[in-house]
């Protein structure tokens, strides 16, 4: 070889691992984010410069990673990928004709489906390196040793909220809810009952200590919880292990119920549902709220969802914004009459701009074609993970059915949330559902790839 094709050869090599290099710090840093959302809550999302906040940062960040690693046309191979930029491209054509009259709100709220970005993002970065994989998966280990830490932001949030200090923006540094708790431990669960990690004692009792105060506060993180976590035993053959845990949930909050009956009396809460005690008749009183009727505080809750819906669904499918919906920007609370304080009234924070349901957030914005296309998005990529378990399955590959099973649960636990409150609207969880949306599609695309001749895991995480 000539020194010119030398020369050559070490110039394309060396930009090879910048290029890689680049890519893997920008996992890290992804990584990072996702964490900092995990364990701080809002408090983390307000770090930044506004409008430029870490959310957004990160973001820009990746289109760049994005734009450099190239791959424009494999990202777009999947149906499910197609279809979310066919979504997106809806959500810009509703979103930019209002930027004039509501400034950055209308941003603000496209970023329900804007946030896919980072679904392609990550694909980009698997396809680049299909060994990423196990970094990330090594990363989700680290996230499940901060769990305790993630106790603490819950205890500290409901309890000693107002002492918490206010570094930058209206909300406490730590300010997490047991919306987003409740999906993490949906996929930390599912996640350790696959075996990518051995989980100790005192790591399943602060995981219960969660599931009570979340189970106690709110009703829609309690089911993000519970559904995907038995969805996942029954996929894993575990019988024995849910049989004996619902035995032994059901006879210890006999004996607290038993207790708290015969010392002490329920009080309704009079604020939100983040004022409701941690108790085991507050836990019945949302169980019984689920599947009929219940108190006059977690009624009001449920009703004043309901009839919000039904103002919507009389607007878009039923009325004048069947086609187009009312665009981003606009404040639905205000719009619909929904403006009377937070739930129930009785909360003196300003109104939410969303009805706590993320499709009825894209039916009212998106009008019916959103919808529907959001439905499709969901449905092919669900579907895709399905098939790619059971193809998998039928191989004997059990890592790879355990890792899509994972995704789809975790993934799931957001989706079960988004239908009862605002989660796909803000960074939190949006970013984090995206970003696992874009795991399976990337993970999905590398396993099809294989040489079945040759099959290997990506061992090492």
């Amino acid at each position: 070889m000539s020194d010119a094709q030398g020369t050559l050869a070490d110039t394309l090599k060396r930009e090879s691992r910048d290029a890689l290099s680049a890519g893997d710090r920008y996992l890290a840093l992804l990584a990072i984010v996702l964490l900092g959302y995990a364990l701080m809550g809002k408090g983390f999302a307000y770090l930044g410069f506004p409008p430029l906040y870490v959310g957004e940062m990160a973001f820009l960040t990746g289109i760049v990673v994005f734009l450099r690693i190239g791959a424009y046309v494999g990202t777009l191979a999947t149906l499910p990928a197609l279809l979310l930029a066919a979504l997106m491209a809806l959500v810009l054509a509703r979103t930019l004709p209002f930027v004039g009259l509501y400034g950055f709100d209308s941003l603000r709220d496209s970023a329900i489906i804007i946030y896919g970005g980072f679904a392609f993002i990550v694909i980009s970065l698997l396809l680049e390196d299909a060994r990423r994989i196990n970094v990330m998966l090594r990363y989700y280990r680290i996230m499940l040793a901060s769990f305790p830490a993630m106790l603490v932001g819950l205890l500290l949030a409901k309890y000693w909220g107002n002492d918490i200090p206010r570094l930058y923006g209206p909300v406490p540094i730590v300010d997490i809810g047991p919306s987003a708790v409740g999906t993490h431990l949906a996929g930390g669960m599912v996640f350790a009952l696959i075996g990518y990690r051995k989980v100790s004692f005192f790591w399943i009792v602060v995981w219960f200590a969660m599931l009570v105060l979340v189970s106690a506060t709110n009703r829609g993180a309690t089911l993000a919880v519970i559904v995907p976590v038995t969805i996942a035993m029954l996929a894993l053959g575990r019988y024995r292990l849910m049989l004996a845990t619902v035995v032994v949930t059901v006879g210890v909050f006999a004996a607290l119920l038993a207790l708290e009956s015969t010392f002490g009396a329920y009080e309704e809460a009079r604020g939100g549902s983040w004022e409701r005690p941690v108790s085991a008749h507050q836990i019945v009183e949302n169980a019984k709220s689920i599947i009929g009727q219940s108190g006059e505080q977690t009624e009001g809750t449920k009703l004043w969802r309901l009839n919000w819906w039904d103002v919507i669904i009389n607007d878009t499918i039923y009325g004048p914004n069947f086609w187009t919906g009312r665009g981003f920007g606009i404040n639905l609370a205000d719009a619909d009459g929904f403006f009377e304080g937070s739930i129930g009234g009785r909360d003196p924070r300003p109104p939410t701009r969303s009805p706590h349901n993320a499709h009825m957030t894209l039916l009212a914005r998106a009008g019916v074609p959103g919808l529907v296309l959001w439905a499709l998005v969901l449905v092919s990529w669900f579907g895709m993970l399905m098939r790619a378990i059971l193809t998998a399955r039928a191989r004997g590959h059990k890592q790879w059915a355990d890792l899509f099973l994972f995704i789809g649960c975790y993934a799931a636990a957001i989706l079960i949330n988004a239908t009862f409150d605002v989660v796909l609207e803000g960074p939190m969880q949006g970013i984090w559902f995206w970003c696992l949306f874009g795991f399976g599609v990337g993970s999905v695309m590398i396993y099809r790839a294989q040489p079945f001749n040759g099959f290997r895991w990506y061992t090492g995480f």
